[in-house]
């Protein structure tokens, strides 16, 4: 019994492992940056401000849903598309 209960559960889908520092688009053509660093998450940055040392422009959370400034969007990890590319830190700015 306890077999056939099992079989009805669907199988959790694994999410995708994101690279650090790999370049990833959205459905809607935008690339971002990943930085996977955090513990709990990780984060999204335009080219622009990874360069930069900018804002990140989501964050996913453990769930895999893309946040913007703390609001789930309508996108997912699962919405990310590996590129191929990958980015490098930024240099820093001495002055």
């Amino acid at each position: 019994m306890v077999q056939a209960i099992a079989a009805q559960r669907p199988s959790p889908v694994p999410k995708p492992r994101l690279r650090e520092l790999g370049v990833y688009a959205l459905p809607d053509g935008r690339e971002f940056v990943v930085s996977t660093i955090y513990r709990d998450g990780c984060s999204l940055y335009t080219p622009r401000a990874w360069a930069a040392f900018g804002t990140a422009e989501y964050w996913i959370d453990r769930d895999g849903r893309l946040l913007h400034q703390g609001v789930p969007s309508i996108w997912s990890v699962r919405d990310l598309k590996d590129t191929g590319k990958s980015a490098s830190y930024p240099k820093p700015v001495l002055r």
